[in-house]
């Protein structure tokens, strides 16, 4: 629990720095590409949680990772959390920023999965009436779930929307599981 607190700090911290130097758009890249790397490769992740490794040698592989490409400021804040021997939160601390971000810009996440592929003109239809429920810009991934059946599964961040053949067989199979001639003590 206090890792995310102080995961959650650095990245309001990142994020009020960016903001204050206009370059909260690089900044989020560069975290999206750390993010990225750390969730592509486990020996990375395994690094900055170790306590063995020394700080010189995470800012060493930091700075092969980022060579030429990251903001410097995105790079001296993670040089800087290394530093401070804080570096087991830069995973959270990236979860964390990209909330932040997307409450900034006003997106929301969502995630549509089908048990077919749905032509892009019905992806974009619910794209429009999600962005119309939420009134946020939608940042809209799809997925294909074969064990739907027929149907869909929307998430937009802590909602769940179901309506597939597989979820409605499951409810009637729960109804004739449950036989009310047949007392329950």
């Amino acid at each position: 629990m206090a890792d995310i607190r102080v995961a959650h700090r650095y990245a309001a911290s990142l994020m009020r720095l960016a903001i204050e130097q206009n370059k909260l758009e690089s900044v989020f890249r560069d975290m999206e590409q750390l993010g990225l790397a750390i969730t592509n490769s486990r020996e990375l992740l395994v690094m900055f949680r170790s306590p063995v490794t020394r700080p010189e040698s995470k800012i060493a592989v930091v700075d092969a990772l980022f060579t030429g490409q990251a903001d410097p400021l995105t790079s001296g804040f993670i040089r800087l959390v290394i530093k401070k021997r804080r570096e087991s939160v830069i995973p959270g601390m990236v979860q964390s920023f990209s909330r932040m971000y997307r409450v900034h810009k006003g997106i929301v996440r969502a995630r549509l999965e089908t048990a077919v592929p749905w032509p892009q003109s019905l992806v974009e239809e619910v794209t429009g009436i999600l962005a119309q429920q939420t009134g946020m810009a939608v940042d809209l991934s799809t997925s294909i779930n074969a064990s739907l059946m027929a149907g869909f599964v929307i998430q937009v961040e802590d909602k769940r929307y179901e309506r597939s053949v597989a979820r409605s067989l499951q409810e009637i199979k729960q109804l004739f599981s449950d036989n009310p001639y047949i007392k329950k003590y």
